[in-house]
């Protein structure tokens, strides 16, 4: 059953970092930045440390110095008043700087973000004069009445091969975009993936999780997970196989040594599959173990931290 409440904040802002990640040097990004002192937030604030710098993703074209993003989840409308609420934003962050006038308003952009078509929006903002140009797929742009650069993007649109994290935000995911995904997770750093990738794959799980249950139940898709898993599934071999082995030395035995092997192979797979999300159900059918026998191993292995 499908997480109604599911929180998409996290992963949209990780979705959107992994994004832009060619330029990760290059940005700063500041979440729910506050536009004073009471309750006031932009959802994500992304500033680039020199305002020359070239994003190569279509996302940040048209990204200056100060980038101010807002997300809707796609539980949530993005109406005509949230267009000029975030106008209203952009001069609050404008007005907000030590300095007269430090902020210029050429430094200064809008992108509103949406899974679906905003179409009473767009629908305004062309009958109130603006010109909408679509400048690739699911970004467009507005402009001739716009104090700030702005631009509108529909992550349902977006070419899935470029921008496979944003356009994996969403309910309806298919099989094939699933998989997409979780082979780019798998050639992330195990850095990149514990902060960025999980956080997207958590809500997309969330978000998903009816189809994406029966869909780790096909072979096909567990040998994707276990291929993805490899590195952390041969660390974990390697860590049980020693445990096993140091067991097999103390107690004498070179039947202990062989079960040390043998159970570091099998206790790795497990636990790179429990930290995927995979329930304890499908492992122990995938393992042939009881499920009681998956909860110990995985509470012997810090499972419960």
């Amino acid at each position: 059953m499908e997480n109604k409440n599911n929180q998409w904040h996290p992963g949209f802002v990780a979705a959107l970092q992994m994004e832009l990640w060619e330029n990760r040097e290059d940005l700063e990004f500041t979440e729910e930045h506050n536009l004073s002192k009471k309750p006031l937030q932009i959802d994500l604030l992304v500033i680039k440390n020199n305002k020359n710098t070239v994003i190569r993703n279509g996302i940040g074209k048209i990204f200056r110095r100060y980038n101010i993003i807002e997300y809707k989840s796609p539980d949530d409308e993005m109406g005509v008043d949230v267009f000029y609420k975030v106008n209203a934003y952009a001069c609050l962050y404008k007005s907000s700087a030590d300095k007269e006038n430090m902020y210029h308003v050429d430094d200064i952009t809008i992108t509103l973000l949406r899974h679906n078509y905003p179409r009473t929006l767009m629908e305004h903002l062309r009958a109130e004069g603006y010109a909408i140009t679509k400048r690739e797929s699911g970004i467009y742009e507005a402009s001739g009445k716009t104090m700030f650069a702005t631009q509108i993007i529909v992550s349902k649109e977006l070419a899935e091969d470029e921008h496979i994290w944003l356009n994996s935000l969403r309910r309806d995911i298919t099989k094939e975009t699933y998989k997409k995904l979780l082979l780019t997770i798998g050639r992330l750093n195990g850095r990149e993936r514990e902060i960025y990738g999980e956080a997207v794959l958590e809500v997309v799980s969330g978000a998903n999780n009816s189809s994406i249950e029966k869909w780790k139940e096909e072979a096909e898709m567990c040998a994707t997970l276990e291929r993805i898993m490899a590195p952390e599934i041969a660390e974990r071999e390697r860590l049980a196989r020693e445990d096993g082995l140091e067991k097999g030395r103390v107690e004498g035995r070179e039947k202990g040594r062989v079960e040390g092997r043998v159970e570091g192979r099998e206790e790795g797979r497990i636990l790179a599959y429990a930290e995927l999300g995979v329930s304890i159900e499908d492992i122990a059918r995938q393992f042939s173990h009881s499920i009681e026998e998956i909860e110990r191993i995985i509470a012997n292995n810090g499972g419960d931290e």
